[in-house]
C-alpha cells in the first residue's frame, strides 16, 4: 500500500482486528483501491471486524461482485448491517446478483407496511460499537456529513442495541474513554413493526429527538427522529375533500349529488308503494 498505510498481506491474514482498526481510519478513496487487490479469504476477516460505518462506506467504493463475495463470507447480520449502511443504489444492485437464499431475506428486512415505523426509519444511521474510544468515534463522525441527531447508538457485535452516548458527552469526554463507559443504557427502542400512531406514544420522546428502531429479535436497525414521525403521522390522515366553489368540478358534483337524491327519493317512495301493496295482498289472502 501507499505510505498512509504500510499493511501488507501477512499483517492483514494475521493480524484482521489490528488491520480493520488501520484500514477504517482511512478515507474510503484511499482504502477501496487498495482492498481491490487483497483476495476475499483475507479481505473478509478485515471487514468483519471493523466498524459497519466505515467498512460499508470502503464496500460502496469496491466493485459490486468483489462486495458481493466478501458478503458471502460474513454472517447475515453482519451482511444486514452493511447492506442498510450502504448507498440504496448499491442496494439494489446486490440484490440482484447475490444468490436467492441470501437476497430474499435481505429484500424482505428492507420493506415495511407505509404506517409503520421501520418504513420511515433512517437506515443508514451510523452507530458504533462499546469498545470504541472516543477520539477514534469522533475521528470516524468527521468523515459522516450528514446529521444523525443528538445521540449516538452503540451495538453489539451481535447487533443488539446496547445503549445510547448523548453528543454532548462525546464532545466533553476524554479521548482514551470508551463508549460503553458513557451509555444511557436506558433509552427506548421502538419496534419496526409498530405502527407510527402507537410510535407518538413513547414516553422517549420526552427526552430524546431521536429513538432507536430494533427488529422482533432485538437486532438494531436503525433510528427514527421526532420530525419524521410527524412526517409519518401527517402522511396518513385522511385527505380533506378540497373545496370546490364555483367551477365546473363543483357545478359537476352539485348535479351528481341532486341526481343521486332524487334517486334515493324515488327509490324510497317505490319502497313505501311496494310495502302498501304487500300488505294489501297480505290482507286479501
Amino acid at each position: 500500500m501507499t505510505s498512509h498505510n504500510p499493511l501488507s498481506l501477512d499483517f492483514l491474514a494475521a493480524k484482521p482486528v489490528a488491520a480493520a482498526k488501520v484500514l477504517q481510519t482511512l478515507e474510503s478513496d484511499i482504502a477501496a483501491p487498495y482492498l481491490e487487490q487483497v483476495p476475499i479469504r483475507i479481505l473478509a476477516p478485515v471487514v468483519q471486524a471493523m466498524e459497519n460505518w466505515p467498512a460499508a462506506r470502503i464496500l460502496d467504493r469496491l466493485d459490486v461482485e468483489r462486495n458481493a463475495a466478501v458478503f458471502l463470507q460474513l454472517n447475515y447480520r453482519n451482511v444486514a448491517a452493511l447492506l442498510r449502511l450502504q448507498e440504496e443504489s448499491r442496494r439494489g444492485q446486490l440484490l440482484e446478483i447475490l444468490p436467492a437464499k441470501l437476497a430474499r431475506p435481505l429484500a424482505r428486512s428492507l420493506a415495511y407496511e407505509e404506517n409503520t415505523v421501520g418504513a420511515w426509519m433512517d437506515i443508514s444511521t451510523p452507530h458504533f460499537y462499546p469498545d470504541l474510544r472516543v477520539g477514534d468515534c469522533l475521528a470516524l463522525l468527521r468523515k459522516n456529513a450528514a446529521p444523525f441527531g443528538s445521540s449516538l447508538m452503540v451495538v453489539n457485535r451481535n447487533h443488539r442495541l446496547v445503549g445510547a452516548v448523548a453528543l454532548d458527552t462525546l464532545l466533553t469526554s476524554p479521548d482514551d474513554r470508551t463508549l460503553d463507559q458513557l451509555l444511557d443504557p436506558g433509552l427506548e427502542a421502538l419496534a419496526v413493526e409498530m405502527s407510527v400512531q402507537v410510535a407518538r406514544k413513547a414516553s422517549a420522546w420526552h427526552r430524546h429527538g431521536v429513538l432507536p428502531v430494533r427488529s422482533n429479535s432485538g437486532t438494531y436497525l436503525g433510528t427514527l427522529s421526532r420530525l419524521t414521525l410527524q412526517q409519518a403521522l401527517l402522511s396518513n390522515r385522511t385527505p380533506q375533500a378540497p373545496a370546490l366553489g364555483d367551477s365546473l368540478l363543483a357545478q359537476l358534483a352539485r348535479a351528481m349529488a341532486e341526481t343521486a337524491g332524487g334517486l334515493l327519493k324515488f327509490s324510497s317512495n317505490s319502497a313505501q308503494h311496494w310495502q302498501a301493496d304487500h300488505r294489501e295482498h297480505s290482507h286479501d289472502r
